[in-house]
C-alpha cells in the first residue's frame, strides 16, 4: 500500500512541474507585455505633449499604415532640409565675410587731432654754417673738397635720391670715415627761425619756434608741427588752422646743389612717420584743405587673425605682419619705413639713421655711401605681392608685407596755389614770397565701420528659424527632448531593472 502511494506521487510530479514552468513562462510574458505597455505609455506621454510637429501622428493607434509611411517620408524630408540648410549656415559662419558700412557721415572734426604738418627745405643745409662746422671737426685744407662734396650730396638727399652719392665713387672716403655725418647734418640743418616767420594758429599769432620742433624724416632733418601736442581745432575754412610764411634764403644754399628750389610738405596723422610729399613752389601762396576719413574694425572682427582681417591692432605684437619702427606705434607707414631699413641692411649692411628714429641697426658711414647710390634702382618703389602679371617694372621694388592699422585715419589734401609775383611789387622781397595755409575744409568727416556679416548671434537666429520652418520646434522642444532622453528613459529602465 505504501508503494502504491509513492507511485501515485511520482506520477503526479511531472504534471506539477509542467504547470509551474507554464506559470513562470506566462508570468514572464505578462511582465514583458506589462513592460511594453509601460514603455508605450511613457513614449505616448512624451509624444502627446511634444512640440515637434508631425511626430505624434506616427504613433497614433488609429493611424493607417499607408498614412504612417507618408508622414514618415514627410518628417525625413523635413529633417533632410534642416540638415542641409544648417550645413550652409555653418559654412557661411566659417567663411567670416566682412561688410563695410558708413557708421557716421557727419562726425565732428574736433574728435580728431589737427594733422601733423612737416616742412622740409629742398636744400636741407644752411651753408652759412659750413666754416663753423669745418673748424669744429678739424677738417684740414686737403680734406675740405671731399668734405664739401659729401655735404653737398646730403643737401639734396632723400630716400629715393641716393644717386646724389654717385660722385663719391672712387673717392678716399676712409679719411673722413670717423666723422658722424648724421650729427653734422643735424647741426647744419635749418632752424625754425631761419625759414619760418609770421606763424598763426587758430587765428592767433604764435611764435614759430613754439609750434615747430626738429624731426627726422626720409627727407632728412625737417620741422614738425603738432607731432606731440596733438592740438585740436573744430573750426574749418581758410585761416582757421595753421598759417605761416616760408623763407627761402636762396643765398645760403649749397652752391653745388643745382636742383630746383622750394619746400616739401608732409600732412600726416600723429604717430605716422612719413607721408606722400607735397611740393611748395617759390613765390606762391599755397592753401592746403584737409578732409578726413576714419575707418575702424568693430569688436566682432578682433577675434580673427590679422591675416583674415587684413589689418593689425597695436597690441598684436605676435602677428606675422607686426613690423614697426623702434619705439613707434604700429601704422602702415611705420611698417614701410622699417621695411626700408631692412632693405638698406640687405644691400649695404647699414641704414641711414638720418631718416629714422634711433634703433639698433648699424648706421651708414662715409665709406658706405657709394653702395647706396649703386642700389638706387632697387630702392625706388614699393611692390605688392602678386602684382607682376599686371604691373611691369624693369627693376624689383621693396616687398613689404605691411597692413593697415585696424583704426586708421586717412587725410585727403586739396591744394590751391596762386602766384604772388613779388617782382611786380616795388617794396616786396624775393626771399619772403611763400605763404602756407593748412586748414580743415569742412567741420565733419566720414567714419566707416567694418564688421562681420555673419556672427554667432546670426547663426543662432538663423538656426532657430530653420528649425521652426522644418519641424516647428524651439529651444524648449530641445530641452523637452533632452529631459526625456537623459532623465525619463534611464529612470524607466532603472526601475524595471530593480523589479
Amino acid at each position: 500500500m505504501y508503494a502504491s502511494k509513492v507511485g501515485k506521487i511520482k506520477s503526479r510530479l511531472p504534471v506539477v512541474a509542467w504547470r509551474e514552468c507554464q506559470d513562470v513562462t506566462e508570468g514572464s510574458k505578462g511582465r514583458k507585455a506589462e513592460a511594453s505597455t509601460a514603455w508605450m505609455q511613457l513614449l505616448e506621454g512624451y509624444i502627446s505633449r511634444s512640440h515637434i510637429h508631425g511626430l505624434y501622428v506616427l504613433f497614433l493607434p488609429t493611424m493607417r499604415r499607408r498614412m504612417r509611411v507618408l508622414w514618415s517620408l514627410a518628417l525625413i524630408c523635413a529633417c533632410s532640409v534642416l540638415i542641409y540648410v544648417s550645413y550652409l549656415l555653418a559654412k557661411r559662419y566659417h567663411n567670416k565675410h566682412f561688410q563695410t558700412t558708413i557708421a557716421n557721415s557727419h562726425a565732428p572734426m574736433h574728435q580728431i587731432a589737427f594733422p601733423v604738418v612737416i616742412i622740409c627745405n629742398k636744400n636741407r643745409l644752411n651753408w652759412s654754417r659750413l666754416a663753423e662746422v669745418r673748424s669744429r671737426y678739424n677738417i684740414t685744407p686737403s680734406q675740405e673738397p671731399l668734405f664739401e662734396r659729401i655735404l653737398t650730396a646730403y643737401d639734396g638727399l632723400s630716400f629715393h635720391q641716393f644717386k646724389v652719392f654717385e660722385s663719391l665713387e672712387n673717392q678716399p672716403l676712409q679719411a673722413l670715415n670717423h666723422l658722424n655725418f648724421t650729427q653734422i647734418v643735424s647741426e647744419m640743418s635749418w632752424r625754425c627761425d631761419e625759414i619760418l616767420s609770421d606763424c598763426s594758429w587758430s587765428t592767433a599769432a604764435r611764435k614759430c619756434c613754439h609750434l615747430f620742433r626738429p624731426r627726422r624724416l626720409p627727407l632728412g632733418y625737417c620741422l614738425a608741427f603738432n607731432e606731440l601736442e596733438q592740438r585740436r581745432n573744430g573750426a574749418s575754412g581758410i585761416g582757421t588752422g595753421l598759417l605761416l610764411r616760408l623763407l627761402l634764403n636762396a643765398d645760403q644754399h649749397a652752391p653745388g646743389n643745382l636742383e630746383s628750389k622750394g619746400f616739401i610738405l608732409n600732412i600726416v596723422e600723429s604717430s605716422v612717420w612719413f607721408g606722400y610729399p607735397i611740393e611748395v613752389m617759390p613765390h606762391t601762396r599755397t592753401n592746403v584743405a584737409v578732409t578726413a576719413v576714419y575707418h575702424y574694425f568693430d569688436e566682432s572682427t578682433l577675434s580673427l587673425p590679422s591675416s583674415r582681417r587684413l589689418c593689425v591692432m597695436d597690441y598684436e605684437q605676435g602677428s606675422e605682419h607686426f613690423h614697426t619702427l623702434m619705439g613707434q606705434k604700429y601704422m602702415l607707414e611705420n611698417c614701410q619705413a622699417e621695411c626700408q631699413q631692412r632693405y638698406l641692411l640687405r644691400y649695404c649692411n647699414c641704414t641711414l639713421d638720418l631718416f629714422y628714429p634711433p634703433s639698433n641697426y648699424t648706421a651708414c658711414q662715409a665709406i658706405d655711401l657709394p653702395c647706396l647710390a649703386a642700389h638706387q634702382h632697387l630702392l625706388q618703389n614699393f611692390e605688392h605681392y602678386g602684382e607682376h602679371p599686371y604691373v611691369h617694372r624693369e627693376d624689383a621694388g621693396l616687398m613689404c608685407d605691411c597692413l593697415h592699422n585696424c583704426k586708421s585715419l586717412t587725410l585727403v589734401t586739396e591744394l590751391r596755389k596762386s602766384v604772388l609775383q613779388p617782382w611786380l611789387q616795388p617794396n616786396a622781397s624775393l626771399t619772403n614770397g611763400m605763404w602756407l595755409n593748412v586748414f580743415f575744409k569742412k567741420p565733419s568727416m566720414l567714419i566707416y565701420k567694418t564688421k562681420l556679416i555673419y556672427t554667432w548671434v546670426d547663426l543662432l537666429v538663423s538656426f532657430g528659424g530653420i528649425c521652426q520652418l522644418c519641424l516647428g520646434c524651439s529651444m524648449i522642444s530641445l530641452l523637452e527632448f533632452l529631459f526625456f532622453g537623459l532623465l525619463k528613459v534611464p529612470r524607466f529602465y532603472w526601475q524595471r531593472m530593480r523589479q
